[in-house]
């Protein structure tokens, strides 16, 4: 089952494997992974392996991609799919660090070379020797990955000798967690790092009522360093947290480019903080406004770097939706994370959205330490106040490293294995609970959030006011059944929202 002859294969594994057998499927429905991953309505593009891609086709090494979570195979299918392959690099997040390791067993298995990247690498360099591979990369890889693929394929150059290596020491001993490594060098001019969007065109990507999408960034980093986030457990100067940004012109011609030969109804900037860099954003809408191509367009940033002159200028531009990391409705929490907006302010940017007909959308986060269960009705009454457009409930999960990973182990929560013990099976997936509050109380407020939030009347009726077509009822049909369906834990959610095998 080899579809490709390429030496370099990149995969951004799925979160879930879909099992086919009784008993798996069974394992699954209580597993506290699957409570709020994204179905159908929620997927990406994995532009970070574009980028690496379009770096591969450049120093003239073939590759192809393959975005799992597209795709209905199993483990096995997955890593038949690669023979064939030299080097299989595979991107690994938090998130999918359970079924990465399941399909590096796999691919293991049948000799193959597999080198990870991505996220985790990056903070916690010891998963290589963890999954029993030899090879990683910490930090962007455009220029780091082709140098070893180089190495590897070619036996040109010392991989030893390449910034952001990761080598494990004895990578057959799992219990020896010993790697050699050399610092990432920051990729200060990141104009030559455009992705390659020729590598993925399963055309399956969509947003919650947006539809089908296409992604730009026009950025690289978050300046904020959020006690949750990757941001505030990554080193100074590093990937997570140096803001660095193409060219206005560059950007503004991949934007174009992008939507004159895709055609999505839905074109998403996927910088972390797009208005981080006020005078850039005004420079990037006044050129979208002057080429005259107009097309719909969405961006997330901080409440405190927009105001109503702004998402003016943005929506004359095209802008359709904005998102931000509100995280919660009670300033005190937001405060102690590091986002120290009130919540007045919140409430005249989201009427600002309103009076310019920016659809706005936010992510509330259930699980800040301290946090009680009345707090979390707050925020779910704050969004319904501000007439949010779209919110994704979630609940708090932890990152290694971070502000709050330290806290929790402090508190006895979960121990510093955790992640380890999660990705071998032994544990569930590392949430955050406050206070004597359970998992199991957890998934409850965010099931009844969901619920409250978007079966209520006044939902229903502003939503069918947004209706232009046939096609965005059928559309928000498709995003609320599936916003719905996940907060049913008794279901795996490759059933919930995927492509069914």
């Amino acid at each position: 089952m080899t579809h490709h002859q390429a030496d370099v294969v990149l995969l951004n594994p799925s979160y879930v494997f879909p099992p086919f057998d009784a008993e798996a499927k069974s394992a699954l429905r209580d597993d506290p992974l699957f409570m709020d991953l994204p179905g159908e309505q929620f997927l990406y593009p994995p532009m970070g392996l574009l980028s690496i891609g379009g770096a591969l086709k450049r120093a003239g090494i073939s590759v192809v991609c393959l975005d799992c979570n597209t795709q209905p195979m199993s483990v096995e299918d997955t890593a038949t799919w690669c023979e064939g392959a030299k080097v299989v690099g595979i991107s690994l997040l938090v998130a999918n660090l359970r079924s990465t390791f399941l399909l590096v067993q796999a691919m293991k298995a049948k000799g193959y070379t597999v080198v990870l990247g991505g996220a985790y690498p990056s903070v916690e360099p010891s998963i290589v020797a963890q999954m029993g591979l030899t090879y990683g990369i910490s930090g962007e890889g455009e220029e780091s990955f082709p140098a070893l693929c180089r190495a590897l394929i070619d036996g040109e150059g010392r991989p030893e000798d390449i910034p952001g290596i990761i080598i494990a020491e004895s990578p057959g001993d799992l219990s020896d967690r010993r790697v050699y490594t050399r610092a990432p060098e920051l990729l200060e001019d990141i104009n030559p790092w455009m992705p390659d969007r020729t590598l993925v065109r399963e055309g399956a990507y969509k947003l919650p009522f947006s539809g089908r999408i296409e992604l730009a960034l026009a950025s690289r980093g978050c300046p904020y360093k959020c006690t949750f986030c990757y941001c505030s457990s990554a080193s100074p100067n590093s990937m997570f947290n140096t803001s660095r940004w193409v060219d206005v012109d560059l950007a503004v011609a991949d934007v174009l480019e992008t939507v004159r030969r895709y055609r999505p109804p839905h074109l998403e900037m996927i910088d972390e903080t797009f208005t981080v860099n006020r005078r850039y954003v005004e420079r990037f809408c006044k050129a979208i406004i002057d080429s005259g191509e107009t097309f719909k367009w969405g961006a997330k940033t901080r409440i405190d770097l927009v105001d109503e002159d702004l998402i003016a200028l943005m929506a004359r531009a095209g802008l359709r939706k904005l998102g931000f990391g509100l995280e919660s409705g009670v300033y005190d929490h937001r405060r102690r994370m590091r986002k120290n907006f009130d919540n007045p302010k919140v409430e005249e940017v989201f009427a600002a959205c309103r009076r310019h007909g920016v659809e706005s959308a936010c992510t509330i986060i259930f699980g800040h330490p301290d946090e009680t269960l009345d707090e979390m009705r707050q925020s779910v009454e704050f969004v319904k106040k501000i007439r949010a457009v779209y919110v994704e409930f979630h609940i708090m999960v932890l990152i290694p490293g971070t502000e709050l990973f330290r806290r929790a182990v402090r508190e006895g929560k979960v121990t510093e294995d955790v992640f380890e013990r999660f990705m071998r099976g032994e544990t569930g997936f590392p949430e955050y609970a406050p206070g004597n509050l359970t998992p199991e109380d957890m998934r409850r407020v965010h099931r009844a959030a969901v619920r409250s939030f978007y079966l209520r009347p006044s939902y229903i009726t502003d939503t069918l006011t947004r209706v232009r077509r046939p096609s965005d009822l059928l559309q928000y049909a498709r995003a609320a059944k599936s916003l719905v369906k996940m907060t049913d834990i008794r279901r795996p959610v490759w059933m919930v929202g995927r492509r069914r095998a």
